[in-house]
């Protein structure tokens, strides 16, 4: 018997049900409210509060020390006590929210032999007060987060445990499905790979783990379903007027409600992934785009940059010259009816030159059995049935030479940050927080709470390397890996993109050393490469996939030799990612060590840095001056700030345009009535 079919009888959402509708979403302040609103965010990062979560942890870790004594039928009496107490108030349980959350806590360490840490039980606090918890890498934001949906589920209201990819859902689902069982909570993982019944079935559990992409999509198809006149109320109303069938069935909605949400790995959920907005879609008639972007294509091959047309590579975007021109308008005859217009062939000719130049293969996407798949740049993961709108899709279709597929016609669209504000409850936790707290409350009134660690980081970072070339940067980087696999200290070494992961790999392969490659190509082995990253001598090459989520454990002997040694060897456009690569290695008072390389040919100083910056950098690093690790880290921070602002922007550009679809609309949707 699947999960779906188990948990049907006791979960599935009943036929004909209609889930309240969720409250709009406020609207950002501006003016005078903007001040004040940003004000009173400053005093949510007050100390006082730290304080009183922490007192109140202890005391939830003292409480949780008197129930240990308790046999099982008693916990469970005891438990049943709470969870009515916590369904009559959500939040205080009526005074006994310590106790609950102890019980949960001795329920963890019954059904999965971990007994929670006071800092554990702070971020459980944290999220369960609205809190985001900054909890650092290893200090098991896992259960942290478990034990807060218990407490969320038993209120009554459903609980959605967000995650950042379907790998991490599944797992987390299964491994914390022990503590949930012993509770008396059932918990499901829904991911991308369910079929329509399953997924039912799942979303009628009491804590549902997945990703934001399912959750957004499920609730857009549910909301069209709604706005198309299918709801059952509607539908009964419409068989009484005889205007559709007696027999005519309304589509199951799927998501039975959304009350409580927490989000792990917050900043990549509600920030990185912020950046588009979730569209569904449906193909349409290409008219023709097809051969037109084929042929635009076969143009662009012969156009020369500078002469023909010139890059914005900050934009990313490209401005065509009159060479360009000349080129398309002498074959515009060969162009269909509809692509003829001067500014729509401009338009894919511009599409095509910027898929040569800022969407590359092996870094944005990768082309698998005969087809384009696009990839997440800040996990490295792929992203099935994830395309690109405006007819960037087709041009680099049409650039790797492989069937052009049909363009898609939005059906529906909304932001994640429209859809996480509108929450009654939202909760989360990330290991790097703080560098976007403003916006964390800015946008989705989050406050970030810093949660001390259990033991003291014992992490030792060196200063960044810089070099004039990429070439020289990759031997530097080789020569580092050897040295410390010949001590036998493991090393994980992140890089941006399957491209630059070859590259390395072809390196050390030359050198005869053996190695572990985990990108979007060789991802199904990822948790076997994860478990055996921290053994001795062992080499990891990986692009961010190995950035969120997972746990590296060390060997035996790894300690002595100075423990995880990581590599940065590719500067991320925002530095909470190189945070979060980095926290890979020092979990749990164990030793590790960071070191970074950078060369003025990175993408990160391509774009973000000018021409002649980029060559005082390279002559700096042939001059070998002396302090370059100060100035070499404030370059770095200064291209990151440069690429976190111009997300920044696009983020508000994407809020904007759903404050001006709900404005535009000139009718209520539906599920407002």
């Amino acid at each position: 018997m699947d999960a779906a079919t188990a948990l049907a009888p006791r979960l599935g959402v009943p036929a004909g049900f209609v889930p309240p509708p969720l409250p709009l979403a406020k609207k950002l302040p501006e003016g005078a409210d903007a001040l004040a609103h940003a004000a009173r965010g400053l005093t949510r990062r007050l100390p006082q509060h730290a304080r009183r979560l922490h007192r109140d942890a202890l005391q939830v870790a003292a409480a949780c020390a008197a129930v240990s004594g308790l046999d099982e039928a008693a916990l469970t009496e005891r438990m049943r006590m709470l969870r009515e107490a916590v369904r009559r108030d959500p939040l205080e349980a009526g005074g006994q929210r310590i106790e609950a959350l102890a019980a949960i806590g001795e329920a963890a360490y019954r059904a999965l032999g971990m007994r929670p840490y006071p800092v554990q039980f702070m971020g459980a606090l944290a999220l369960h007060h609205g809190w985001l918890a900054e909890m650092a890498t290893g200090e098991g934001k896992t259960l942290t987060a478990a034990l807060a949906a218990v407490l969320a589920a038993w209120s009554g209201e459903p609980c959605h445990l967000v995650t950042s990819n379907d790998y991490l859902a599944a797992r987390d689902a299964e491994e914390m499905s022990p503590l949930f069982e012993r509770c008396g909570v059932w918990v499901a993982a829904v991911v991308s790979t369910d079929k329509p019944d399953e997924r039912l079935a799942r979303y009628g559990a009491d804590v549902v783990y997945l990703t934001a992409k399912e959750m957004l999509a499920d609730f857009l198809r549910d909301q069209l379903a709604a706005r198309a006149g299918h709801d059952p109320q509607r539908l009964a109303f419409r068989r009484w007027l005889g205007t559709v069938p007696p027999d005519a069935q309304a589509p199951q909605i799927q998501v039975r409600g959304l009350h409580t949400v927490i989000v792990d790995e917050a900043d990549n959920v509600l920030i990185d992934e912020a950046v588009t907005p979730l569209i569904l879609s449906a193909p349409r008639s290409d008219l023709g785009l097809a051969d037109a972007a084929r042929l635009v294509s076969t143009i662009a091959d012969q156009l020369v940059e500078e002469r023909d047309y010139e890059l914005l590579r900050r934009q990313r975007t490209v401005m065509l010259r009159e060479g360009a021109r000349a080129a398309l308008t002498a074959r515009a005859a060969e162009l269909g009816v509809v692509w003829r217009a001067e500014p729509r062939r401009e338009e894919l000719l511009r599409q095509a030159l910027t898929v040569r130049h800022f969407i590359l293969r092996g870094h944005q996407y990768l082309v698998d059995d005969g087809k384009v798949v696009l990839l997440d740049e800040f996990t490295g993961r792929m992203t099935p049935g994830r395309t690109l709108t405006a007819g960037l899709h087709q041009a680099i279709e049409a650039r790797e030479g492989v069937d052009v597929t049909d363009p898609n016609e939005s059906l529906g669209q909304m932001s994640f940050q429209t859809f996480f504000r509108r929450m009654p409850r939202l909760a989360g936790t990330t290991g790097t927080g703080r560098e976007a707290s403003a916006e964390f409350w800015r946008i989705y009134r989050l406050g970030v709470m810093p949660i001390p660690t259990h033991r003291p980081r014992l992490t030792r970072s060196s200063a960044p390397r810089l070099f004039e070339s990429a070439g020289r940067k990759w031997q530097a980087v080789v020569a580092q890996i050897v040295s410390l696999h010949e001590r036998g200290q493991p090393v994980l070494v992140g890089v941006r993109s399957v491209e630059s992961s070859e590259t390395l790999a072809a390196l050390l392969g030359a050198r005869g050393l053996a190695f572990e490659l985990l990108n979007a190509v060789r991802h199904a082995e990822e948790a076997r490469i994860i478990a055996r990253a921290g053994e001795p001598g062992r080499i990891t090459i990986a692009t961010n996939m190995a950035g969120r989520g997972t746990d590296i454990r060390l060997g035996e002997g790894v300690p002595a030799q100075g423990g995880l040694h990581v590599i940065i060897a590719e500067t991320n456009e925002s530095g909470r990612i190189d945070r979060q690569l980095a926290g890979r290695c020092g979990r749990q008072g164990d030793p590790g060590s960071v070191s970074v390389f950078v060369s003025a040919e990175d993408g990160l100083a391509k774009r973000f840095l000018s021409a002649p910056s980029r060559a005082l950098v390279a002559g700096a690093a042939r001059l070998h001056l002396p302090f370059r690790g100060l100035w070499v880290r404030a370059l770095i921070r200064l291209s990151q700030r440069r690429a976190e602002a111009d997300a920044f922007s696009r983020r508000r550009g994407v809020l904007k345009s759903d404050d001006w679809l709900d404005n535009a609309l000139p009718f209520e949707p539906a599920t407002r009535n």
